[in-house]
């Protein structure tokens, strides 16, 4: 797997003083309906511990940090892109290459 990180996330990246990218399902239970979807953000090393020793997440290495992926199944093209956006003031990191 090939991780590319777009040039205005590396800076955010440096300006929080967070290396760690976490992909992570989250899923919404309304008394009607089910929504899953994946979640990508930044986190600390003592979340970074967490996801790794209680939820048995697994680290990838790469030249500008790490990314935990969950234990459970996805799909992975051979190259995953992160890229940070926002939206009304509010960052987020938009992903390609991961599909539940």
């Amino acid at each position: 797997m090939n991780f590319i990180y777009e040039q205005p996330l590396l800076d955010y990246m440096l300006k929080k003083g967070k290396n760690t990218i976490v992909v992570e399902e989250i899923t919404s239970n309304n008394s009607d309906f089910e929504v899953t979807e994946l979640h990508v953000h930044l986190i600390n090393r003592k979340q970074a511990d967490f996801f790794k020793s209680k939820k048995g997440y697994y680290t990838v290495t790469t030249e500008k940090g790490e990314v935990l992926l969950p234990p459970f199944q996805l799909k992975y093209d051979d190259t995953i892109i992160f890229s940070l956006k926002s939206f009304l003031g509010i960052k987020y990191i938009k992903y390609q290459g991961i599909q539940k």
